[in-house]
């Protein structure tokens, strides 16, 4: 299912018309949310109907400016929530996401800056409305980092109030694919600004259900925005698609907390007799990470399954002694839980990189949502060939990464041998003699 958003910044002209039917008939949505249209509700629905979409909810203009529309397909079943100047909120459910329900809000940030706060609030308000897997996508007019080109750079107090917001609703960056701003504007030379301005969100739940999601930006002519294309997918559980790596050497800093780890890293770890060099310190660095991986997997164990083994043995110590006060073994499968507890919590924040948070939280459904964006910013989609094409099937992206690097390590015809040792030489003695 196709999602397209759009600040269109006016849809009265025949060019914006244009160039919006193009783009629905091009990627079939079944869902078009437009800001700005600067139209009345009258107006609004002569454009849904221009489109092709039987549905719509409309946020009229106020003058000749703001505007809000959400137009959706008949295979698509919308039941809108709040609507605003700044938002349409709606439950989304149909037969492509097997009945279940999720959540849409389109949205529209509050475009002068001593306003936007007000933004932030109306999304930490609706966050607090409904549990369902949430997406909110549209124009928020603020950037979570220095994501811009030009002179016009955002103040640290600016994007802090965004971020501000995006964590306390949950939110995950659903990224994108193509060009890297979404407005600009449309200056020559120096005065050329560019902004990543348009985004989409998914929280935790979202990303649970429905985390295959992709984002492109898609180049208008009419808008000085880009248009978000969000093709919303349903994770594939259990389906090997893409071949996976064997899985890397990671160092958990859990493993400190195991009473024997001290004792273990000195008995295992070997200087190497010899000269001390740096071939002998890898050599000892590779023999401890193998000695670290065996001791992961024969001692420390999986902390998950170990989670499950003990709340599962806590309940049948319980059930044999309902009727007493809590023995000696429960005492001590309960010291044993809360130690496990807290590795989960230092290995699902040491995956999650949030170094801001402090030891306690035991918040790991935020870690575990951040881990999750990390690894979807991890992957590599595709990869431009040198021809200009892109490659975006696994087996061809690894080849044309392998042939690039490959590419990297081979001498240059046009070097020629010795030059770089003579010229430095030549630069040293003469900055020498300078001195």
């Amino acid at each position: 299912m196709n999602i397209l958003s759009l600040n269109c910044r006016g849809c009265g002209q025949s060019e914006a018309v244009r160039e919006l039917r193009l783009l629905v008939e091009t990627y079939k949505p079944a869902l078009v949310f437009l800001m700005e249209t600067k139209l009345s509700k009258d107006r609004t629905l002569e454009l849904q109907r221009a489109l092709g979409f039987p549905n719509a909810h409309v946020v009229p203009a106020v003058g000749l400016s703001g505007g809000l529309a959400l137009f959706w397909r008949r295979d698509v079943v919308v039941f809108a929530q709040t609507m605003s100047r700044s938002h349409i909120d709606a439950f989304i459910s149909g037969d492509a996401f097997g009945g279940k329900q999720w959540r849409f809000t389109g949205f529209y940030g509050e475009p002068r800056r001593e306003t936007r706060k007000n933004s932030w609030y109306l999304l930490r308000f609706l966050r607090a409305q409904s549990d369902l897997p949430w997406l909110c996508a549209g124009d928020f007019n603020e950037v979570l980092s220095p994501e811009c080109f030009g002179v016009n750079e955002r103040e640290a107090w600016q994007m802090a109030g965004f971020q501000e917001m995006a964590t306390d609703c949950g939110y995950l960056d659903l990224g994108y694919s193509v060009l890297p701003f979404t407005w600009d504007n449309r200056q020559e030379g120096d005065d050329n600004v560019k902004v990543r301005l348009d985004r989409a969100f998914g929280d935790h739940r979202f990303m649970d259900d429905l985390g295959a999601s992709v984002v492109k930006h898609i180049t208008t002519t009419a808008s000085d925005h880009s248009a978000l294309l969000i093709e919303v997918k349903r994770n594939e559980r259990g389906k090997r698609g893409r071949r996976r790596k064997s899985r890397s050497f990671r160092y958990e800093q859990m493993w400190q907390r195991h009473d024997d780890y001290v004792d273990f890293v000195n008995r295992e770890w070997d200087p190497s007799i010899g000269e001390g060099d740096l071939l002998s310190l890898a050599a000892s660095l590779e023999g401890l990470k193998s000695s670290l991986r065996t001791w992961d997997k024969d001692v420390f164990g999986s902390v998950r399954k170990k989670l499950t083994t003990l709340r599962e043995q806590i309940e049948q110590e319980r059930n044999a002694t309902l009727y007493q006060g809590p023995t000696e073994w429960e005492r001590a499968l309960m010291g044993e839980l809360a130690e496990t507890l807290a590795r989960e919590e230092e290995m699902e924040r040491q995956r999650s990189r949030t170094e801001w948070l402090k030891s306690g939280d035991r918040n790991t459904g935020f870690f575990q949502a951040k881990a999750k964006a990390r690894a979807r910013a991890n992957r590599i989609l595709s990869l431009k060939k040198p021809d200009g094409s892109c490659a975006t099937e696994q087996e061809e992206i690894e080849r044309v990464a392998s042939e690039f690097y490959k590419g990297c390590s081979r001498p240059k015809e046009s070097l020629i041998r010795g030059w770089s040792v003579n010229t430095c030489r030549g630069k040293l003695q003469w900055r020498w003699q300078m001195a």
